[in-house]
């Protein structure tokens, strides 16, 4: 396994980490399935562990995956062993009234990070992130305020933001706040480029890089035509026109790939862009961290591979177009 450092933080991160939102298993929020799924107890619990015993020591969760569950799993797997290992959790999203909403109130916050502290049974979490706020909240809340607070109480190490668009993105980087952004960047998906990724490197931000299979499709596993179950969030993220629209993209990359597995080629794509400190795979089962892993010990992408991606979206409107919530 290949380190990297996370930006400001310091911290020196497993370039393959470990997504944790599949293992917090069927998740719903008024009627919405927000989850991938059940997942069974001993495979989630096994696939962090093997992940942990292939050099993996950067995980990401979030307080709603699973409703907690994906916190209690981490914290079981590695309770006993959180030395050298650093959690990523998030905060924000909850249903009031029977509605979604997002709540940035320090009181919410607070009381948040302390219930994830218990759930991943561990003294500090080394990054919190507000998960997903809209840009005038980044632009105005005062949410940096709440997190400095919470790192002087010994509650938080650092803090981030996840975005969902470069807007979002930049209007981090423009008010300074923060020491990492988490963001969508695949193969498909490469809008980050055009002016978050530099700027973020000039600014010396941390970033870490969700969705690098885009929910499988990159796996190379899907047919135009799958179809997902109800208790899968794919079954309305990737309705049956964006399966028509992106899985024939992805094909076109297999030959790109050549020996290697589509997914692990996409998962060297992503590192191979020096502004990405982590990528964050998910893995339901041990063996799907294996192949996960397996990424790291392969040779960096050819840069005419790289250029021939970029080629290839640029080419593309549809590709060029997409700029939804991932």
């Amino acid at each position: 396994m290949n380190f990297r450092t996370l930006g400001k933080t310091g911290l020196k991160v497993s370039e393959i980490g470990f997504g944790s939102w599949a293992i917090g298993g069927p998740s719903e929020a008024v009627g919405t399935a927000w989850g991938w799924g059940e997942v069974p107890e001993r495979d989630a619990i096994a696939a962090v562990q093997r992940a942990r015993e292939l050099g993996v020591n950067f995980f990401d969760t979030a307080d709603v995956y699973g409703d907690g569950h994906s916190e209690e799993m981490l914290g079981k797997a590695l309770g006993a062993g959180w030395k050298g290992v650093y959690v990523a959790s998030k905060v924000g999203n909850v249903v009031r009234d029977g509605q979604e909403a997002k709540d940035w109130s320090r009181e919410h916050i607070t009381r948040s990070c302390e219930a994830s502290l218990r759930r991943l049974r561990k003294d500090v979490i080394d990054l919190y992130q507000l998960h997903n706020p809209q840009i005038e909240d980044i632009q105005k809340g005062d949410w940096p305020e709440t997190l400095e607070r919470l790192r002087e109480q010994g509650k938080i190490r650092w803090y981030g933001v996840s975005v969902f668009v470069p807007e979002e993105a930049l209007a981090v980087l423009e008010r300074g706040a923060g020491h990492v952004i988490q963001l969508a960047y695949n193969a498909l998906r490469l809008e980050m480029e055009e002016e978050v990724l530099p700027r973020a490197q000039q600014q010396n931000v941390g970033i870490i890089a969700r969705v690098p299979l885009y929910y499988g499709i990159l796996a190379g596993k899907f047919l135009p035509n799958t179809r997902f179950g109800a208790d899968d969030h794919r079954s309305h993220t990737l309705p049956p026109e964006t399966m028509r629209e992106l899985v024939p993209r992805a094909d076109r990359l297999k030959p790109l790939a050549g020996a290697s597995s589509l997914a692990q080629w996409a998962l060297r794509f992503v590192l191979a862009n020096p502004a990405i400190a982590t990528v964050i795979p998910g893995a339901r089962n041990p063996r799907q961290a294996e192949q996960n892993c397996e990424a790291a010990e392969a040779p960096a992408l050819p840069s005419e591979q790289v250029e021939a991606v970029r080629r290839f979206w640029r080419s593309d409107a549809y590709l060029r177009s997409l700029r939804t919530g991932l």
